[in-house]
């Protein structure tokens, strides 16, 4: 967006105050026009978003403390929790400052080592002594893991790191690519290092310490959050909330860290976390978790995470907006937002214009009409029930069995990543819906016949960023799969697959 990796710099002290709405049991709602807002572009927003065919999920704008437009896109809603990636890591930041608070860590200043019991015998480099808390918020460890740029890539340490049996150890033991402080590199693994000094330094996971300490003032109550094999909360992402929990956090900053009558983190805190503290690139800094454009007056803090997952905060304007999506470029959607923040005092009622957006939102969230399912090729009965067994590939796709009954459902049971995913799917270009799916959360399902052998099946995580499809082609005894996921957040692939007779 126009907001992109933005930060404060003291400008949350100086914005203009408003009474406070604290919508711990939940938000109030308001036309656009008596928050100043004009609901015409918030309308033109939701139909740009549909037209261009964006994979937005939801959009969500916060004005004087009250929610203006709440929109959801079909398959998400409202009751969807939903993975917030890398704004992780903002969240980590802020309990980083809660510990702090609370004496159980001294500064951004004391070392990590001896932190972390049981793992500083690990670090073999002196150099690592000198990591702070700082180091881990900032991306300056030094540790030799992820991208020099700054930007969110693959990172291949992140992945070994996942695939070890102690994550807190292998993680210790990365070599130092430099001197802490001196050098910025987007790094997860700082992150998960925060995850392990908080639970050991509080007694109580990061989940558990968020809970009693952030969440719960808030009014949060339902989230999901992995853990590692030892049992530590990802540090760096994989947090999943609710679209309206994510504009609390937003809001919590936007209010100086104060929530009602108790202040949730330090003051001090927000403006520290929302300062840059190094340069990633011409343009862009980075605070503690949070990104700044150093171009853009007035700042604007940004929490951001893979695939367009965004909190905003405009002091100026008093807003919060949130963002989740499966890889959309939110930043199209800018320029509708900017311009309907339009006055600090109301707008006359525009009775047309609200209709027009309550329309726009309902239309978003509707599914589409189903197709009419033609008769099934020939092949549809000879593969049904069948299993197919896939070669080595990237994500360690196992096997795939699909079954076609008559009628406008199919089924699919698949082995995944050492999981086991069976749910049915829409052939009539509608969703159809399975609870358990990745990490044992719902997953939507669609599929239709693209030749007489070739059938392509869109699986989409709902609760996650991935949106995976696969195509099948069949032949003889086997068939070629072609994986390929939009948001690039997993390695496409094609590969043989052959049969085992199951049925």
């Amino acid at each position: 967006m126009l907001w992109v990796r933005t930060t404060l710099l003291g400008l949350l002290s100086t914005a203009p105050v408003y009474a406070g709405n604290w919508p711990t049991t939940q938000w109030e709602t308001s036309s656009p026009e008596a928050q100043g807002v004009d609901a015409r572009d918030l309308a033109d927003a939701i139909t740009y978003i549909r037209v261009k065919h964006l994979p937005i999920h939801s959009l969500l704008v916060v004005r004087h403390g009250v929610v203006v437009l709440d929109a959801y896109f079909y398959p998400y809603d409202q009751h969807s929790l939903h993975d917030i990636a890398s704004v992780t890591k903002s969240v980590t930041s802020i309990l980083t400052g809660i510990a702090i608070d609370g004496g159980y860590l001294r500064d951004v200043d004391q070392p990590i080592l001896s932190l972390i019991p049981g793992h500083a015998q690990d670090a073999i480099d002196a150099s690592k002594s000198k990591i702070t808390i700082g180091n881990l918020l900032t991306m300056t460890s030094g540790l030799k893991c992820g991208a020099l740029g700054g930007i969110e890539t693959a990172e291949t340490e992140l992945a070994e790191m996942r695939r070890s049996a102690d994550w807190i150890s292998y993680a210790v033991n990365l070599p130092m690519r430099s001197d802490p402080g001196t050098q910025f590199a987007y790094c997860s693994i700082n992150n998960h290092l925060l995850s392990a000094i908080i639970t050991a330094q509080t007694g109580e996971g990061l989940q558990s310490f968020a809970q009693r300490n952030l969440f719960s003032p808030l009014g949060i109550h339902d989230v999901f959050w992995p853990t590692d094999p030892t049992g530590l909360n990802h540090g760096w992402a994989d947090l999943h909330m609710h679209p309206q929990d994510m504009a609390k956090l937003g809001y919590l900053y936007l209010r100086n860290g104060k929530w009602e009558d108790q202040q949730i983190v330090s003051a001090q805190w927000v403006r520290q976390s929302v300062s840059s503290h190094v340069t990633v690139r011409p343009g862009i800094g980075y605070g503690y978790g949070w990104w700044i454009n150093l171009d853009r007056d007035p700042q604007i803090p940004e929490a951001e995470g893979r695939g367009g997952q965004r909190i905003s905060i405009v002091p100026d304007k008093d807003a919060v907006v949130v963002f989740t999506s499966g890889g959309a470029n939110t930043d199209e959607i800018a320029p509708y937002l900017l311009r309907a923040l339009r006055s600090n005092i109301a707008l006359p009622q525009n009775a047309k214009a609200d209709e027009a957006l309550n329309l726009s939102i309902k239309a978003a969230n509707q599914p589409p009409k189903p197709l009419r399912v033609g008769q099934l090729p020939a092949i549809a009965r000879a593969v049904s029930g069948r299993e197919y067994i896939l070669e080595p590939n990237p994500i360690d796709l196992r096997s795939i069995i699909l079954n076609f009954p008559n009628g406008d459902n199919a089924q699919v049971s698949m082995r995944f990543d050492g999981q086991a995913w069976t749910g049915a799917i829409g052939l009539d270009g509608v969703y159809r819906f399975s609870p358990h799916g990745y990490e044992d959360l719902p997953m939507a399902m669609r599929g239709y016949w693209k030749a007489d052998n070739e059938f392509s099946l869109d699986v989409d995580l709902v609760q996650n960023i991935t949106h995976l499809f696969i195509t099948l082609r069949y032949f003889n005894n086997g068939a070629q799969v072609v994986f390929a996921d939009s948001t690039a957040s997993v390695p496409s692939f094609n590969v043989a697959a052959h049969v085992i007779d199951t049925r």
